[in-house]
């Protein structure tokens, strides 16, 4: 949403100051309109003038006058129909209207009413009164324009607020997709969608030790760097952050923009984020003296998405079994590993090749009757190991295939995390 330009007179409430408001003076009667100026040009107000009603309206939108004078009979359209014309259109409904005219009678003055004149003026014009009806008509057009500008700034304002806090959960481009789409943040945020999805759940291991042999700033400091890390990674294969607890954060996969592929994304975002920590971890274990590492769990299935929580307290997220067996499956997993159930891996095509997912015995969750099929991966380079694979010197040993894409080019060029 754009705004209109500034009004002018803005310094005060009455908005006393009216130098240089424009009123545009429609009259077919040269010495009548040269009259009008004279008086309102004196009075410190910048005329314009029409000698008919088609000039007239297509003047309006463009000057945007703070006051009309208006004759009622005009070559072509009259101007009650000009008048009429006026008020029937959005953009020009609130610019007030003064009928100029030399007609006296009461049903003109009713018509005129009718047609949505705000004021009359009789010919021949007295200079007074037209002064201080016009200048009575453009404090109150500046008043009204100065309100609807505030308005619009109040409302610019929120849509930005609101965008600011969706880029909280989705990547620019995304939001970008949805916007362009029709959606407002607001509407994704009030709506509860019911849809199938990947929940992808990841989990810090090793904090509690962290947390306690280390100064607090500094956790807080891996902390963020290990949420940022991850953060990017999900943006760069167009997933949703949906919450960030204690060491443990959840994403989500085809919503709220359905992706043919969501599954390929989910399984190389987690791959990608268990590489990128590898080298993390290594330079955290040489720095701080601490050994940490990174557990994840992934499973599809139909889930809820929407604001949730209180009156107080609401928050963007994504519930539903789908999400619950994610969470158990990550709480299995190992550090450096990643834990996917059967649903999710049958959704892809060519990681098997590429990462070797090998599958676990069946894990029987807790509220789960029947166990639970899954893969997992372990075989994940970290970059620095895979810049090594590549050179001469050796190294772990290249995959023996290429790796999978997804639909659209995947992204390039992930922020490096790790200083120079």
């Amino acid at each position: 949403m754009s705004l209109p330009p500034r009004p002018a007179s803005r310094a005060s409430p009455d908005l006393r100051s009216l130098e240089g408001a424009e009123v545009l003076v429609v009259d077919d009667h040269e010495d009548t309109t040269s009259l009008i100026r004279l008086y309102l040009e004196r009075a410190g107000f910048v005329v314009r003038t029409s000698r008919d009603g088609e000039q007239a309206l297509a003047m309006v939108p463009v000057v945007r006058p703070s006051v009309v004078l208006l004759d009622i009979i005009l070559p072509g359209i009259d101007g009650l129909e000009v008048c009429r014309r006026l008020k029937a259109e959005p953009s020009t409904i609130d610019i007030p209207v003064v009928l100029v005219t030399a007609l006296s009678r009461r049903e003109d003055r009713v018509r005129g009413i009718e047609a949505g004149a705000d004021d009359f003026l009789s010919k021949p014009v007295h200079a007074e009164e037209l002064v201080a009806r016009v200048r009575t008509l453009a404090r109150l057009s500046e008043m009204r324009r100065a309100l609807e500008y505030e308005r619009l700034e109040r409302e610019v304002d929120r849509r930005r607020q609101m965008q600011r806090t969706f880029e909280r959960y989705i990547a620019p481009e995304v939001l970008s997709e949805v916007l362009a789409a029709g959606n407002s943040p607001e509407s994704l945020l009030s709506r509860h969608l019911r849809t199938d999805a990947i929940a992808l759940f990841a989990d810090l291991r090793g904090f509690t030790r962290m947390s306690e042999t280390l100064e607090a700033d500094r956790v807080v400091a891996l902390l963020n760097e290990f949420f940022t890390t991850l953060t990017e990674v999900t943006y760069a294969y167009e997933g949703t952050v949906f919450n960030m607890a204690g060491d443990s954060l959840l994403i989500g996969f085809n919503v709220p923009i359905a992706r043919a592929d969501s599954a390929t994304r989910a399984i190389l975002a987690a791959c990608t984020m268990q590489s990128q920590f590898l080298d993390i971890a290594e330079r955290w274990r040489n720095e701080d003296q601490i050994e940490v590492g990174l557990g994840i769990g992934i499973c599809g299935g139909n889930v809820v998405v929407g604001n949730v929580g209180s009156r107080t307290y609401m928050t963007y997220t994504m519930i539903g079994d789908a999400v619950n067996v994610a969470a158990r499956l990550m709480q299995n997993a190992k550090a450096g590993e990643i834990l996917i159930s059967s649903n999710v891996l049958q959704q892809t095509n060519g990681l098997d090749a590429y990462y070797q997912p090998e599958p676990i015995e069946p894990i029987l969750l807790k509220g789960k009757s029947r166990p639970i099929e899954a893969y997992r991966i372990a075989r994940v380079f970290s970059e620095s190991q895979e810049r090594d694979s590549r050179s001469p010197s050796g190294g772990p040993p290249e995959p023996s295939s290429q790796r999978p894409e997804v639909s659209q080019a995947e992204p390039a060029g992930l922020p490096n995390r790790h200083p120079a």
